[in-house]
């Protein structure tokens, strides 16, 4: 059984494990510290029942009226199986709760897995960020209603 929780600081040593299996490019270990202080709410692990990680998300609110996705990845051995979903529509409650009509995303123009499950939760492709993660790698700007009665961009 998989259960979702706020992270601690004692979950750092295998989100950044995570972190760096799933990214060409990762996080430093000192910003994925400092993200459970300006974000603790918005921080959170997949856990399984012999209390590994097995993923991990990181959103922030941005003028109190969007959520930003700033990090999201499963283990290499745990993907394909549901954790990435459970993480991104528990971010997404969670952004609602604090007010946000919309959650947004960059992913990898060529990470195929990544935008089939954005796409099938809801997003979809705005913009294209030439050189957001260096020159020659672009990203996708995903963005996802969070409220069905109100518009994405006000």
């Amino acid at each position: 059984m998989v259960i979702i929780i706020n992270a601690s600081e004692e979950d750092l040593d295998q989100i950044y494990k995570i972190e760096l299996e799933s990214f060409d490019n990762p996080y430093p270990y000192s910003l994925l510290k400092a993200y459970l202080y300006l974000s603790p709410n918005l921080y959170i692990i997949a856990r399984d029942d012999d209390n590994s990680i097995l993923g991990y998300a990181i959103g922030i609110v941005q003028n109190k009226y969007r959520g930003h996705v700033v990090s999201i990845a499963v283990r290499k051995d745990s993907r394909k199986k549901g954790t990435g979903t459970q993480l991104l529509l528990e971010l997404e409650n969670r952004f609602r709760k604090e007010g946000c009509v919309y959650s947004y995303l960059e992913v990898h123009y060529k990470n195929e897995p990544a935008i089939s499950l954005y796409r099938k939760l809801g997003y979809y492709i705005i913009a294209l960020k030439r050189n957001y993660y260096r020159r020659g790698e672009h990203a996708f700007i995903m963005v996802k209603p969070l409220n069905s009665y109100r518009p994405v961009f006000e």
